[in-house]
């Protein structure tokens, strides 16, 4: 997949289907563009064994079929978080697997996996990115465990937010993943 490619010549990927968004990698001069072609991190997955680091509390598991998003994201929670409590595999998490759905002028959907084995349900905060004005939880009761996904309504059309999905149960005591997304002009 390559992007709108006006100044590529087909070895570097122009004769695939252009991205429609907006992007920076259409030069494919020297010192530019150096890959013959870009995929989206969403679509490429660890097909290596499967493995795990760490202790019994401090294990970090990558499974063979893991999306390389999922895998950034959990390295992004270790490192933010360290190793052991909010980031283990056998301990309380908040999910790792995050990523915007369907969006419209008026909601957001949300997406999420990776809960922990324990967990009681998930809560989900949104906050404007200009201008916050605080986190507001958006879902009255927690959202059952087996639910991974729930659409954010009565949103303003053309307004960038940030949304946090975390663990009822963990609080603020672990630093989640902050998914940055715009809802569509009217």
């Amino acid at each position: 997949m390559a992007c709108n490619c006006t100044k590529c010549s087909e070895k570097c990927s122009c004769a695939d289907t252009a991205l429609t968004n907006p992007c920076t990698y259409t030069d494919c001069s020297t010192g530019s563009e150096r890959c013959d072609d870009v995929q989206c991190a969403a679509c490429v997955s660890y097909c290596g064994t499967s493995f795990q680091i760490g202790p019994a509390g401090g294990q970090i598991v990558i499974t063979s079929g893991t999306r390389l998003d999922q895998i950034i994201q959990k390295l992004c929670l270790l490192q933010i978080n360290g190793n052991g409590a909010c980031s283990s595999n056998d301990l309380a998490h908040n999910p790792y697997n995050q990523y915007a759905g369907v969006v419209t002028s008026s909601s957001i959907n949300v997406l999420w996996d990776g809960i922990w084995s324990s967990s009681n349900g998930i809560n989900i905060y949104i906050d404007t990115q200009i201008n916050p004005s605080g986190w507001t939880l958006v879902n009255a009761t927690p959202i059952a465990t087996t639910i991974s996904n729930y659409t954010i309504t009565n949103l303003t059309a053309s307004t960038a937010y940030k949304i946090k999905i975390q663990d009822s149960q963990i609080g603020g005591a672990c630093v989640p993943i902050e998914l940055l997304v715009s809802t569509i002009a009217a």
